[in-house]
């Protein structure tokens, strides 16, 4: 990763699901889908989000090892590997089975591309998401490998 400074904060999954279920009980201020755009080309599926300054948002359990683009800003992005602040352009791998939560410290732009010639987004994030951590555990268990 480029222009990254990383914190050492331990960070578990039920951090991270206890900040998601603290938000979702919220009011939603924002319609997230207002910030989300669809991107399709041959074989490509893109998602971008843009995030004001100030606005946080928990990421969905990605099934697969995927590409994270922080196209514009700076963001905080926490994961169970620990806090991380990167500004972009910077681009990295996200592992499998990941599930990040992200403060934009400024507005900022993120993306992620996926492998796929399906355009249909709830058939898209059947391939790719993961609806909870026990569906994956399962998944992997049943000898579904992450890649």
């Amino acid at each position: 990763m480029q222009n990254k400074a990383e914190l050492t904060t331990p960070v578990t999954r039920e951090h991270i699901l206890k900040l998601e279920s603290a938000m979702l009980a919220m009011p939603q201020e924002i319609d997230w889908d207002d910030y989300t755009y669809h991107h399709f080309a041959h074989g490509v599926y893109l998602r971008e989000l843009f995030m004001p300054q100030g606005t946080v948002v928990v990421g969905k359990i990605h099934r697969t090892e995927h590409i994270t683009i922080i196209a514009s800003g700076t963001v905080q992005i926490t994961t169970d590997r620990g806090v991380e602040e990167i500004t972009g352009p910077s681009v990295f791998v996200s592992a499998a089975g990941a599930k990040k939560a992200v403060y934009a410290i400024t507005d900022a732009t993120l993306m992620n591309p996926h492998p796929t010639d399906e355009t249909d987004i709830d058939k898209i994030e059947t391939a790719f998401i993961a609806p909870s951590f026990e569906d994956l555990d399962k998944r992997i268990e049943a000898g579904e490998k992450l890649t």
